[in-house]
């Protein structure tokens, strides 16, 4: 199974600089995590293709805001472009998010991920990646059928435009922004 940090503090060569900021939210409308990456500068914007076209999700002044609901067994990634418009959104099906001794937020993933914009194509990817682990052994028969279940909720609450995480971005977006020194600071 995948770890991945939340704070891109693996070596990510692309970037140059860049900004976190991590908080913890106890609101009626959401409990758990988000943070915030900002792409101060970058060695070249990163191209992804989405629904039959190529999009850039990073590049100088683009920011991901990751929400880690409590409990939940998913991830989501909002990416904004340099004005602050969300260029796609990535979810990260996952056994669990956790926060590490040195309080770094972690999560395990299990392979699968939706990628959408609101009200436009919703693609599930990865689906051989799972498969792959389950053959290998990687994961266990629980864990594969946790992820398909996990992915198959989700798909339908945002086929649905139900998916609850969708309107908190920009507001924790514009957060935790407010909360980063200034670059080079």
């Amino acid at each position: 199974m995948k770890r991945k940090r939340a704070d891109r503090g693996d070596g990510w060569k692309r970037i140059r600089k860049h900004r976190f900021a991590l908080q913890a939210s106890e609101t009626e409308a959401f409990q758990g995590h988000v943070s915030l990456i900002y792409f101060d500068e970058v060695r070249e914007p990163l191209w992804v293709p989405y629904a039959g076209q190529s999009i850039c999700i990073v590049d100088d002044g683009y920011s991901w805001l990751q929400i880690f609901p409590q409990g939940a067994r998913h991830a989501a990634t909002a990416m904004f472009n340099a004005q602050g418009e969300a260029v796609q959104w990535y979810v990260d099906i996952c056994k669990r998010t956790f926060i590490d001794e040195q309080g770094v937020l972690w999560y395990e993933d299990l392979y699968l991920d939706i990628i959408f914009l609101p009200g436009d194509k919703i693609e599930l990817i990865d689906v051989d990646e799972l498969d792959e682990a389950l053959e290998q052994g990687v994961i266990s028969d629980d864990e594969y059928n946790l992820a398909w279940n996990e992915a198959s909720a989700l798909l339908t609450q945002i086929k649905e435009e139900r998916f609850p995480l969708v309107p908190l971005a920009e507001q924790y977006r514009v957060s935790l922004l407010a909360q980063m020194p200034l670059a080079g600071a």
